[in-house]
C-alpha cells in the first residue's frame, strides 16, 4: 500500500491509481493520534476513488485509534463487501457492539478473522449465513450477545474448515459452546474465560475434523459426536487457574480424542490424569506423541501410564525445559507388564536435558524396556565443561535393543 501510494507522485495519469490496489492493507497503530484524522481522511477518499474495482484482502488495524469509530467501520465494510470481498482481518478495541449488518451476510468471503484488544460483544443477526467462508478465527476478548448466537454462526457456515476461538468470555454459565459443522477440518479452542464457580458444556459434532488444538481449564465437560477422521490433537490444561476441577473432564476429552494418530500434551495435562485418578482410555491408532513443559515443574509421574494405553506407539518426543520428576511405578495395575507398552517404540528424542537424577533414571527406564527402540536422540543443555561427562555416562546406561543408537547432542 505504501509504495502504491509513493507511485503518485512521478505522474498525473498515476495520481490516483493506488486507490485501485486490490489488496488493502491499513494500520492506525502506526501513527500518531494526532495524525489519525489525517490518515482516517485519506480512507475515505480512497473508497470514494477506487470505483467498481474489485477488492481481495482488507486489513485494519486500529487499536489505540479513538477517531475510528463504528460508523467509520460499518462503511468501510459495507464499501468491500459490494467490491467481492474475500479475506478480511481486523484488529481494534472498541468496547461496543461490532458491526454486522451486511458483514454476516457476505456472499464471497472466505476469509474472516477478529481480533479484539478490549471486551467486545459480538451479535449475531438471525439470518446470517457465509456461503463460501472457509476460515474463521475470534481472537481476545469476544462475548456473544445471546445464548444461541455462537451455535447459529457455527451452524451457517455450510463451508467452514478452519475455525479458531480464543479468549471467548462466558459469564452467566448458561452459554455452552456447541460446534456443529460437517466441513470443519481444524479446531483450536484456547482460553475459555468464565466464572469459577460455573461450568459449561464444549460440544464438537464434526465428523470431518482432522485437528483439534484445546488450551483452557479442565472444569469444563467435553462432549465429542461423529469425530472418527480425527488424526491429530494438540490438549493443555490450564489446572494453575482453575480452583474447582472437574474430575472427568481430562478424561471426557481424552475418550473424545483416543482414535487420533499424533497427540501433542503439556505436562499439566499429562499430570490430570495423576491429580485426579481417572482412568486412561485407550489409544490405539497413536504412533507418534510430543510431551512438552507448561511452565511448572516438569513431572512424568503419569507417562508411564499414559504409555500403558499407548500399545502402537513408535515416536516419543520430551521437552524438557524444567526439572523432572520421574517414577515409573503407575498407581494402577497395568493390563500388561511394563515392558510390554513399549514393544513399538522405535523413536526417542528429549530435548534440553541437563543430565539431573530423574532424568538419567528416565532415559535409563526407556533403554531397559524399549525392546525395538532404533534411536535415542538427546539433546544436552547444560555447560560446555559438563556435557561431555553427560554425554559419556548417557552412552554407558545398558540397553536392551542392539539396534539402539545413541544419539547426543
Amino acid at each position: 500500500m505504501k509504495e502504491a501510494v509513493r507511485t503518485s507522485v512521478l505522474s498525473k495519469r498515476w495520481r490516483y491509481l493506488y486507490a485501485s490496489i486490490p489488496n488493502l492493507d491499513f494500520d492506525f497503530g502506526e501513527l500518531p493520534v494526532v495524525n489519525q484524522l489525517n490518515f482516517l481522511g485519506f480512507v475515505d477518499r480512497l473508497f470514494f476513488l477506487r470505483g467498481r474495482t474489485v477488492v481481495d484482502k482488507f486489513n485494519l488495524r486500529c487499536w489505540d485509534a479513538p477517531n475510528v469509530d463504528a460508523v467509520h467501520l460499518e462503511w468501510w465494510i459495507s464499501s468491500i463487501i459490494e467490491l467481492g470481498i474475500q479475506e478480511i482481518l481486523i484488529h481494534f478495541d472498541f468496547n461496543k457492539l461490532l458491526p454486522t449488518s451486511r458483514l454476516f451476510t457476505c456472499a464471497t468471503l472466505t476469509s474472516l478473522k477478529l481480533y479484539f484488544m478490549s471486551e467486545s460483544s459480538l451479535q449475531v443477526p438471525a439470518n446470517i449465513l457465509f456461503p463460501s467462508l472457509k476460515i474463521l478465527h475470534l481472537v481476545n476478548s469476544i462475548s456473544f450477545c445471546n445464548d444461541d448466537s455462537a451455535e447459529r454462526l457455527f451452524s451457517n457456515c455450510p463451508v467452514l474448515e478452519d475455525l479458531e476461538i480464543r479468549s471467548l468470555l462466558i459469564k452467566d454459565g448458561k452459554c455452552n459452546l456447541t460446534v456443529p459443522n460437517s466441513t470443519l477440518k481444524r479446531l483450536t479452542i484456547v482460553s475459555l474465560l468464565l466464572n469459577w464457580d460455573q461450568s459449561f458444556d464444549i460440544v464438537i459434532d464434526a465428523p470431518n475434523l482432522v485437528y483439534l488444538k484445546y488450551n483452557g481449564c479442565d472444569q469444563n465437560s467435553h462432549v465429542f459426536v461423529n469425530v472418527q477422521s480425527l488424526s491429530a490433537a494438540d490438549i493443555n490444561f490450564w489446572e494453575s487457574l482453575c480452583p474447582q476441577s472437574n474430575p472427568h473432564s481430562a478424561s471426557d476429552l481424552m475418550r473424545g480424542i483416543c482414535n487420533v494418530e499424533t497427540l501433542c500434551l503439556t505436562s499439566i495435562a499429562l499430570c490430570s490424569f495423576e491429580k485426579l485418578r481417572v482412568p486412561i482410555p485407550l489409544f490405539i491408532n497413536l504412533t507418534h506423541l510430543r510431551i512438552s513443559e507448561s511452565g511448572r515443574i516438569f513431572s512424568f509421574l503419569g507417562l508411564p501410564n499414559f504409555l500403558a494405553q499407548s500399545c502402537c506407539l513408535e515416536t516419543l518426543v520430551l521437552e524438557l525445559y524444567a526439572h523432572v520428576k520421574w517414577n515409573p511405578n503407575p498407581w494402577y495395575e497395568l493390563r500388561e507388564s511394563g515392558a510390554s507398552c513399549l514393544l513399538c517404540l522405535k523413536t526417542i528424542e528429549v530435548r534440553s536435558f541437563v543430565g539431573a537424577e530423574d532424568e538419567v533414571k528416565m532415559v535409563e527406564y526407556f533403554l531397559e524396556s524399549a525392546r525395538v527402540l532404533e534411536q535415542l536422540k538427546i539433546q544436552i543443555k547444560a555447560k560446555p565443561a559438563d556435557q561431555s561427562k553427560i554425554a559419556d555416562a548417557l552412552r554407558s546406561l545398558p540397553r536392551v535393543s542392539q539396534k539402539c543408537r545413541v544419539i547426543i547432542e
